[in-house]
């Protein structure tokens, strides 16, 4: 379940930043991905696995499924962003899953960017 709800439900379309690119012209963007390749967090001492194999699993596992989609997502919204001429700043990792470590990082490499257009 996406948090739009099913693909069919018109508030999928109404909150689709591929579809509505143009409207993001001016605003700083900061989209981030891994490829669902298990990475360096992707570990038993990684980021809220605390040494557990069950939840490693399913961090490469449910997670790498969910990054793999995440993915395909964020190439295509960051080529419509350059058929359009909209700047972003586009980090794809080589590796990485679907998870709060990883999610951490790229906040914290997304937060100089955004505190400039906050004006911070």
């Amino acid at each position: 379940m996406n948090m739009w709800g099913p693909p069919t439900d018109p508030a999928w379309a109404a909150n689709d930043p591929y579809l509505h690119a143009d409207r993001l012209r001016g605003t700083a963007i900061y989209v981030s991905t891994g490829t669902g390749l298990p990475g360096p967090l992707d570990t038993l001492d990684g980021p809220g696995i605390r040494s557990s194999p069950a939840k490693l699993a399913d961090q490469i596992l449910i997670g790498g499924a969910l990054e793999t989609g995440a993915v395909r997502c964020t190439r295509e919204l960051h080529s419509r962003l350059t058929e359009l001429a909209i700047p972003a700043t586009v980090d794809m990792r080589p590796t990485g899953t679907h998870s709060w470590g990883y999610w951490q990082e790229d906040l914290h490499r997304s937060w100089p960017m955004f505190a400039r257009a906050l004006g911070l």
